[in-house]
């Protein structure tokens, strides 16, 4: 809204001024702070200027630390090793300890509501033939939907007519169109687009597939499972591995491309093994449940305020 075309030094100074009334009307007492914040002097002036009354968690939502932090540790350790670092996922806390020996970092997963998901959805009607899924943005270098296109290629599913089915949209659709067509796979490879309401997609899918470069904690596998859909999935940094416990799905080597292969040709093929999964999908993820984080967050909240 006040962001003018040249966003000059004036206007960002501006803006800046906005929020911080805003923070001081609205009364409010903790911000967790989701931002990039790779830039040393915009972190300099955000904690001088902006959370002089207020009480920042710094949260971290990717194994990509680079994303969040200045490339200098040194820096990085001057402005954030007194402060709260919130992270979904042990593997996350233990490469922020490991890289900047930091002691300040609690791990609260992301949560899923499981009442809101039904027992059964009824198949989409367009769809005829047996699928696997994959959900995300389509984007360079992050889900590896190519990588995940040629290993469908190289897998028994095309021959037996089971269609790899994806959600999403972004800049690299065109190119994975390209792909598919490519690999002679056009009419199994199938772009979905961003649905408001992908329940009965995943729950009708044989399993949800995921190979991503790099994760925080992939709600994609939540919900997946909260539908009672089997994954198959890399063992990414970070995430997969903590919620894939060998009772709902398949974790293979990270970026082991052959191996997922095999397991999208294990999973596929064997009923019994799917339905296995499907019974435990939904009970391996109760510790999950919204109820339970929602009380990790109350406690830690009240230990943030307190500690200031």
């Amino acid at each position: 809204m006040y962001k003018n075309k040249r966003n000059d030094l004036l206007n960002k100074m501006r803006r800046l001024q906005i929020f911080k009334t805003y923070l001081k009307v609205q009364e409010i007492d903790v911000v967790l702070d989701f931002r990039m914040r790779r830039s040393v002097i915009k972190e300099l002036i955000v904690q001088k200027f902006l959370y002089q009354k207020v009480k920042p968690v710094y949260m971290v939502r990717s194994s990509n630390l680079d994303y969040y932090f200045p490339k200098s540790s040194r820096f990085t350790k001057k402005l954030f090793e007194t402060k709260p670092i919130c992270v979904l996922t042990e593997g996350i806390k233990t490469s922020i300890e490991d890289r900047f020996k930091f002691k300040n970092v609690t791990v609260i997963p992301n949560a899923i509501d499981l009442k809101k998901y039904k027992e059964n959805y009824a198949i989409p009607p367009h769809i005829e033939r047996r699928y696997i899924l994959a959900s995300g943005r389509l984007i360079q270098g992050v889900k590896q939907f190519d990588k995940l296109i040629q290993a469908y290629a190289k897998s028994e599913l095309p021959q037996a007519n089971i269609d790899l089915r994806i959600l999403g949209t972004g800049a690299t659709k065109n190119a994975l169109k390209v792909l598919a067509k490519e690999l002679k796979l056009e009419k199994h490879v199938i772009f979905e687009g961003f649905l408001q309401d992908p329940e009965p997609y995943v729950a009708n899918a044989l399993y949800t597939v995921l190979c991503s470069k790099f994760e925080g904690f992939p709600r994609v596998i939540l919900e997946s499972l909260a539908c009672q859909t089997p994954v198959v999935a890399t063992d990414c940094p970070t995430g997969p591995a903590e919620v894939l416990d060998g009772t709902n799905g398949i974790l293979v080597p990270d970026n082991d491309f052959k191996a997922l292969t095999q397991a999208m040709n294990r999973l596929a093929f064997n009923e019994g093994l799917r339905k296995q999964f499907k019974a435990s999908c939904r009970s391996s993820i109760c510790k999950f449940e919204a109820a339970k984080i929602s009380i990790c967050w109350q406690h830690y909240l009240n230990q943030v305020y307190e500690s200031y």
